[in-house]
């Protein structure tokens, strides 16, 4: 599932989340209301990017809670939103959109056309997670024209992609080509590299299933460099993995061609047993 937030308060992300929340019951209890909802959106939004969702959502309560208090309809809505995307992420659909819908209509009072346009797509993909395609659908390309009203291209492009998967999930794998294609345009334009490797690995998916493995080897081999190149190495190793299997399965001039890619990317890559010491020590520094 997509992560989707809204703006995250400056210099706390490297913080310690439960740090964060004792500071914002400090700042509660000494009266100063508004800095407490910030730091427990804060503190929800650094539960978030690590995927503590559960940790998120109660941290987005407590910050919505004081933010009604205050009648600060900046606050409730920005709050309202991340509330939304913690349930989509907990699979909570319909508190989800609920909480969407309200962040939408305060956003569009307030001038927030961004925000809207984000509220939109997190109705979208709750819809489409409680199994109504059809809403699904309506919704997105609503959302895509709220993006693209406000150019924000990343948005279409990552709409693009949960509209390809659903169309994927729904069986119509040409139609989910096709949307795929138009998300790696977008992500090219943007040069964002964890985009592109996303869309070229569904579509060498989409060319495995068919059987054009030569096809399935080149988009792998591409979407490893970039996932490589966005510092994602995991999945980097896993796709490139993937692309190797398949080379004596192609034509001889396609796996001479991509070879050489090959062992250059796979000799680029991190050694498992660093990442692993990595990790290790990582773990000792948290022990601290």
């Amino acid at each position: 599932m997509v992560t989707l937030l809204s703006e995250e308060e400056p210099n706390v992300e490297d913080m310690d989340p439960a740090l964060l929340i004792e500071q914002a019951a400090a700042a509660e209890s000494e009266g100063e209301a508004e800095i407490a909802a910030r730091i427990y959106n804060a503190a929800g939004n650094i539960y978030m990017s690590v995927e503590e969702f559960a940790e998120a959502l109660t941290c987005f309560e407590k910050s919505l809670e004081i933010f009604k208090k205050l009648d600060d309809e900046g606050g409730i809505s920005d709050t309202m939103y991340n509330l939304g995307v913690a349930q989509i992420n907990l699979e909570h659909w319909d508190e989800a959109i609920t909480s969407c819908e309200t962040a939408m209509t305060i956003f569009e009072k307030i001038g927030n056309k961004d925000g809207a346009a984000d509220a939109l797509y997190g109705i979208a993909l709750a819809n489409l997670g409680k199994g109504d395609f059809e809403t699904a659908m309506v919704v997105f390309l609503k959302a895509q024209k709220a993006y693209k009203a406000v150019d924000n291209q990343q948005g279409i492009a990552v709409s693009l992609m949960d509209i390809g998967n659903a169309h994927q999930e729904q069986q119509n794998t040409e139609l989910a080509e096709k949307t795929f294609k138009k998300a790696l345009k977008l992500y090219r334009e943007l040069d964002d590299k964890a985009g592109i490797a996303d869309a070229l690995s569904v579509l060498g998916e989409i060319a495995e299933d068919r059987g054009d493995l030569r096809r399935a080897a080149e988009n792998f081999v591409e979407a490893a460099q970039n996932y490589m190149e966005a510092e994602i190495f995991e999945i980097s190793r896993e796709v490139i993995e993937r692309a190797e299997q398949m080379m004596w399965d192609v034509p001889k001039a396609t796996r001479r061609r991509l070879r050489p890619t090959i062992d250059d990317i796979i000799d680029a890559l991190p050694k498992q047993a660093e990442v692993s010491d990595e990790d290790s020590d990582d773990d000792e520094l948290d022990d601290l």
